[in-house]
């Protein structure tokens, strides 16, 4: 797991190098489904374009702040635009990370969609 605290603040994870491996979410991956389960993971399931593989991104310890989903026509899977650890306003401060070490995530797809959550980190998985 890599831990949001070990993540390089406004670092665009959709772009990104997992476990020694390179990762082009935005032009190579189509998002298929976006889960939350259990009231605290948020899963992100995504199929290459190119070659059916599949690969999910899990956020573990999810508390979601804000979620902007609606339909787009002639929209069969979304694209992520941008995924990064951002900061949040506390008490009138900006801050990186909550007393529990969770970071606050920006997810927003090409076709308007978005979510907002704190999460203590994340797992890729490959399902070849």
């Amino acid at each position: 797991m890599i831990k949001s605290k070990e993540i390089q603040l406004f670092q665009n994870l959709s772009q990104y190098e997992y476990d020694g491996k390179y990762y082009d979410f935005h032009n190579d991956y189509d998002c298929l489904r976006v889960l939350f389960e259990n009231a605290e993971d948020l899963t992100l399931i995504f199929r290459h374009t190119s070659d059916d593989r599949r690969i999910s991104i899990r956020f573990r310890e999810v508390e979601l702040y804000k979620i902007e989903f609606f339909n787009t026509p002639k929209v069969s899977n979304l694209i992520i635009d941008n995924l990064y650890r951002g900061r949040f306003e506390f008490q009138g401060h900006l801050e990186e990370l909550t007393p529990l070490n969770k970071g606050y995530f920006y997810l927003e797809f090409d076709e308007g969609q978005k979510i907002e959550f704190w999460s203590s980190g994340l797992l890729v998985n490959c399902f070849e």
